[in-house]
């Protein structure tokens, strides 16, 4: 068996956190860096700055000793001018020998330094004893060129050794600058390096493979699948993941497109059953308005003839025949208005229906509507009160209007029981007349989500029949006079509200004869 060895390469994480080491390293060894040569080129500067000063000083304490004895000698020893300077120069020269002293970077320069005290101490020492001797006296001549000889060459000493300390610090600053220079160099040359070395080894070859990510993305679920990476690192393994996720969606694609055809294929199957039983019921649907066109067409031929008779039979002479021939017209009459209900209704389901609007009187209507339903409603023991405007005339479809009111009292017979109380009041507003019928009943009441207005929704009770045209109809007949019909959110019992548009001119109604 043939084994494969791969090339055993960092990941891609170590390779990023070694780079980040690298870099970390480099930035904190040049600010190392930076630092130690700031700190070492301040403490030579400092160094130098104090010789120098130191050298000053030695220098002016010279100038002024000796101006100070040239002005003594010549004026016979009663000078003290210039000695102030002296002591000043002294204290100065004291002072910075201490900072010196102070500055020593350990306790054995700082014991070496402290030895040059003594040479101030000495200079302190001259002067008191030349201000103390006579300058005209051989004792006093004799200490004056003891001290000549012996003051300068001390400060001649002094000034050589600062001059000394000066050039030391100065030269350890040049060398100093040199290995700084080469170190700043040297960092400079190294951090590109490793950026370049960071990015050829690292961050192209990520970024590479990002880049094919993006490119291979939308093949993701595609049908030649995502493509694979060689490589042996967490870039190479997400590649070997996205691959195999390919190849899952694919295999789930594959299954998804077969169901799919097989739902599309059930769909159609049953869109072809449910057309052919929609066919069916329209053919049936059709039958049965044909049916109840010819039923009302068939009734309405005899009943014409015997409203015909009836009328000739009220002719006669005797009073109670003719009351009655007069009531069977009536009632007559009343079966030809439902006859012409059924057909209005079958034309309205078959979009036949044609509407004539014209001025009716709102009382007449209500009286008719509820002469039409007078069974229904003294079985139910419901009784009807009507607080209406004698002249109030609204424009309306007679017919569809007494409908409108006759199938809205039906409805409050199914659901408000026995001994229920419907009360109908009228007011006018700005051309619209807002018709409220409300009852008092305890029956059950339609709940406030309940379809009421649906037309494919029955909502009577079983065994309740009736010729009204229900309220989606209704609603219907009310949009197309011009105005709406909705419900009343009442606390107890049942409302609706009947908006029509109000006449304009007056004409007689349709009612006078019933």
């Amino acid at each position: 068996m043939i084994r494969t060895v791969l090339p055993c390469r960092p990941s891609l994480r170590l390779r990023l956190w070694l780079g980040a080491l690298g870099l970390s390293v480099l930035t904190l060894s040049g600010a190392g860096l930076a630092v130690f040569g700031l700190t070492a080129t301040e403490r030579r500067a400092q160094e130098a700055l104090a010789a120098q000063t130191r050298l000053e000083a030695w220098s002016s304490l010279s100038t002024r000793i000796s101006e100070w004895m040239l002005s003594r000698m010549l004026q016979g020893g009663a000078s003290t001018a210039g000695a102030g300077a002296i002591e000043t120069a002294l204290a100065r020269l004291e002072a910075l020998t201490a900072a010196d002293v102070a500055a020593a970077p350990d306790e054995a320069e700082a014991s070496r330094r402290a030895a040059d005290i003594r040479h101030v101490a000495r200079m302190k020492s001259f002067f008191g004893q030349m201000r103390a001797l006579a300058p005209e006296t051989p004792a006093g001549q004799a200490g004056i060129a003891f001290h000549l000889t012996h003051a300068p060459a001390v400060i001649t000493s002094r000034i050589e050794h600062e001059t000394r300390r000066r050039d030391l610090a100065l030269k350890g600053l040049e060398a100093l600058r040199r290995p700084l220079r080469f170190g700043m160099a040297a960092f400079a040359v190294a951090a590109p390096l490793l950026l370049l070395m960071l990015w050829r080894g690292t961050l192209r070859p990520l970024f590479d493979g990002l880049r094919r990510v993006a490119r291979e993305a939308p093949n993701l679920s595609g049908a030649e699948g995502f493509a694979a990476l060689d490589r042996h690192d967490e870039l190479g393994l997400m590649f070997a993941r996205m691959r195999q996720a390919s190849r899952r969606i694919a295999r789930r694609r594959a299954r998804l497109e077969r169901d799919l055809a097989d739902l599309e294929s059930l769909v159609e199957a049953r869109t072809t059953e449910l057309t052919a039983a929609n066919s069916r019921l329209s053919a049936i649907d059709a039958a049965r308005r044909r049916f109840f066109a010819d039923v009302s067409h068939e009734l309405r031929t005899p009943l014409t003839v015997i409203m015909g008779e009836a009328e000739l039979g009220a002719m006669t002479a005797d009073p109670d025949l003719r009351q009655s021939f007069h009531t069977i017209t009536s009632r007559a009459e009343r079966l030809f208005r439902r006859i012409e209900d059924l057909l209005r209704i079958a034309r309205s389901e078959s979009g036949e229906l044609e509407l004539s609007l014209r001025d009716v009187p709102l009382p007449e209507a209500l009286e008719a509507a509820r002469g039409d339903v007078a069974p229904l409603l003294s079985r139910a023991s419901v009784t009807v009160s009507a607080e209406v405007p004698a002249g109030l005339r609204v424009r309306a479809d007679p017919d569809w209007l007494r409908q409108i009111f006759a199938g809205i009292f039906e409805n409050s017979v199914k659901f408000a029981g026995k001994d229920a109380q419907i009360r109908i009041t009228a007011q006018t507003s700005e051309g619209r007349v807002r018709v409220q019928i409300c009852d008092s009943g305890r029956g059950p009441k339609p709940p406030a989500e309940a379809p009421l207005f649906d037309r494919h929704i029955r909502s009577a009770s079983p065994g309740v029949s009736g010729f009204g045209i229900g309220l989606a109809l209704a609603r219907w007949a009310a949009r197309e006079f011009g105005g709406d019909l909705r419900r009343l959110a009442l606390p107890e019992g049942f409302g609706l509200e009947l908006e029509l548009t109000a006449a304009t001119e007056g004409k007689d109604g349709p009612y006078s004869a019933d």
